[in-house]
């Protein structure tokens, strides 16, 4: 271990990373269990998990387009998540989001080990984990439950490590399970590919190496989109996620207006496309651009090789006809991490005196976490959003609805195995079972867990999701079991009978 005075840049890497940890967990955690996680994403892949933890298929019943009969896979295929199922059984309905924040820190120990062995300048690595740490997409994504595409950034540093080292087929083999955490990460496999070919161009093995997984990603992508998903939607479902009406209406049309038409591309990474009357749409792209720029993105127009990574990630952001994706927010942007931390310090690790690098380092971290900082504090889409991410505010820590007293009621009152119909955010602890649906949806279910924390209602506003829930309790087809008159737990008086 290389010493330099009393602490060691290993050492000071692993200070680091406990440090953000806690950060990580006292947000993720913490919103679950004081009920900010949602059945949209959270609740449907915790239902996922717990079939595979059963060793079967999932065929969702949150996703009212799945009705229950259709393999979640036809929706996202996300193979990985089969890994994860046995975990369900330690973790439960924690399981993806402790999942997540380990894959997040490992993510951080390959940007460490890449620049320990890649440079000569020690502390510069512990400067490059911080600041992938540090930056503002993490904290939106960890705010917003879980998502198979955080695992997959998370991977893309250990590509580069393993290609550094010249132990390709590790590289390749990393690479296959991030083309396999969602259909999209096989796409953007064949750019991280073309970007490693010529970051080692004067290599011919690594170069080699990068157009192999270029090669596979782009093979992999037809076979999921032509095959695989088709496969399993059994001829019932479209895919449900290409929504570029600015390209076309399929990825064939897409893909020939990009190459016929290139400038429209441009156009649409700077303005809004669609026909919104709300203002801030206006705004979202330019948002985004210099959050990336001043998380340390400027080094990308120094190393081409990691812009070249980021092409398709821009695409499907800008691109899209929803503009929740085209800003900072939820996970939309992580991708963004693992790419901006490899370029900003390839450059400053190119410059010879080591004291320089230090501080541009510094000053690289400063500006990226102040970044996340205004982030942090700035406006937010939803009300939900003003306390998930700040872990340093009193606010976080506070809930509208009595949290101990709730987790006490969901588990004393709700029974294993009983299809329950549930409010959004309340989903998530009981996706454990083969029938859990989203209230008002209730035909199928012999129990409602109805709350009401006087911020949000989702899918009804809120008149109507309280009308909703006063005609179960006149109707006399349902029982209250509990109620603190925010919380009840109501049972069907005759349970549905299985089809």
């Amino acid at each position: 271990m290389i010493r330099e005075g009393r602490l060691s840049p290993r050492l000071l890497a692993w200070g680091v990373s406990l440090a953000f940890l806690c950060m990580y967990c006292s947000i993720s955690l913490y919103n679950h269990y004081v009920f900010r996680t949602f059945a949209f994403d959270l609740g449907i892949k915790n239902q996922a998990i717990w079939d595979y933890a059963h060793f079967r298929y999932s065929y969702s019943t949150v996703m009212t387009e799945l009705h229950g009969e259709i393999n979640i896979l036809a929706n996202h295929f996300e193979p990985v998540l089969f890994l994860f199922g046995p975990l369900y059984w330690i973790f439960g309905s924690y399981t993806l989001l402790v999942v997540q924040i380990a894959f997040i820190i490992l993510g951080g120990w390959g940007i460490y080990r890449y620049f320990r062995i890649s440079q000569s300048n020690p502390w510069l690595a512990v400067a490059a984990m911080a600041v992938f740490y540090g930056i503002w997409a993490i904290f939106g994504a960890l705010a917003y439950d879980f998502h198979t595409n955080v695992l997959g950034a998370m991977l893309v540093p250990w590509i580069v490590y393993f290609m550094e080292r010249r132990k390709i087929w590790a590289a390749v083999l990393v690479a296959f399970v991030l083309m396999n955490c969602k259909e999209n990460m096989a796409l953007w496999s064949v750019f991280i590919g073309l970007g490693l070919a010529l970051h080692y161009r004067r290599s011919r093995p690594q170069w080699a190496g990068g157009l192999a997984i270029s090669a596979l990603g782009a093979v992999y992508f037809i076979l999921v989109m032509k095959v695989f998903m088709p496969y399993y939607a059994a001829g019932r479902l479209p895919y449900l996620h290409f929504s570029y009406s600015a390209l076309g209406e399929d990825f064939g049309e897409a893909f020939r207006t990009l190459l016929t038409k290139p400038w429209v591309a441009v156009k649409l990474l700077f303005v809004n496309h669609l026909p919104h009357e709300d203002a801030y749409n206006d705004v979202i792209k330019m948002q985004l651009h210099s959050f990336v720029m001043l998380s340390g993105g400027i080094f990308l127009f120094f190393r081409p090789q990691f812009l070249i990574m980021l092409i398709p990630i821009y695409a499907q952001k800008m691109f899209s006809d929803d503009p929740g994706k085209w800003g900072i927010y939820n996970q939309y942007s992580i991708e963004f991490v693992p790419v901006i931390a490899l370029a900003a310090f390839s450059v400053i690790s190119s410059w010879r005196d080591r004291r320089v690098q230090i501080a541009a380092g510094a000053l690289v971290f400063l500006s990226a976490f102040d970044t996340t900082k205004g982030f942090i504090d700035m406006w937010q889409p939803t009300d939900y959003y003003k306390r998930q991410t700040k872990f340093y505010s009193p606010v976080h820590y506070e809930r509208e609805i009595p949290v101990a007293e709730t987790h006490r009621a969901l588990r004393r009152y709700v029974p294993d195995g009983v299809p329950v119909s549930a409010t959004f955010y309340l989903l998530p602890h009981l996706a454990g079972r083969s029938g859990i649906y989203l209230f008002p949806a209730r035909s199928k279910a012999d129990y409602v867990v109805w709350c009401s924390d006087g911020v949000g209602s989702y899918p009804l506003n809120p008149a109507d999701d309280r009308k909703t829930l006063d005609s179960l309790l006149t109707s006399g087809e349902w029982t209250t079991d509990y109620t603190n008159n925010q919380l009840y737990i109501l049972h069907r008086n005759e349970p549905v009978r299985p089809e």
